[in-house]
């Protein structure tokens, strides 16, 4: 598999099938924070969000762990502290991809990597041989990065 070529494309996390992870063989999901699960400028996950991660781990028995390079957000991030979360990760360095694994019990290939950043989230996933999925969030202020990145999935979709 290319290094920057994700295993699934999907515009938010609703899309992603619990189902179809569980028979890929994954039982763990490292998640993003900034522009997967939230606005940049958000502090916490709508409830919407907290039950999708809850259905994850109840319904499919996929560990969830946000793992994300932002600073971590004030308050409790909406997650009542059943969702573990390593915030200043330092993605897509081995060490944030290890911890995550270390503390979800999970091998890399029963891991999926979900988030919006090619480099952070992508090469950082598949490098380790993870499953990885690439959120094309529609809240991600369009920028001139912003239109590379969009370019750059399509040519991947090929």
């Amino acid at each position: 598999m290319p290094i920057f070529k994700p295993s699934q494309i999907a515009r938010s996390i609703y899309e992603i099938n619990g189902e179809r992870l569980q028979q890929a063989g994954i039982k763990g999901i490292i998640l993003d924070w900034t522009n997967t699960l939230t606005t940049k400028k958000a502090d916490s996950i709508t409830d919407s969000m907290k039950s999708w991660m809850t259905n994850m781990q109840s319904r499919y028995g996929i560990k969830v762990i946000i793992v994300s390079n932002s600073k971590p957000p004030m308050g409790d991030h909406g997650q009542d502290h059943e969702i573990p979360a390593l915030f200043e990760a330092g993605k897509p360095k081995k060490k944030a991809f290890l911890a995550a694994l270390n503390m979800l019990e999970t091998r890399s290939n029963e891991t999926a990597v979900i988030g919006n950043g090619i480099i952070t989230d992508l090469w950082g996933g598949n490098r380790l041989g993870m499953y990885t999925i690439f959120i094309s969030s529609s809240w991600a202020k369009p920028r001139i990065l912003g239109a590379v990145k969009r370019l750059f999935v399509k040519v991947l979709r090929v």
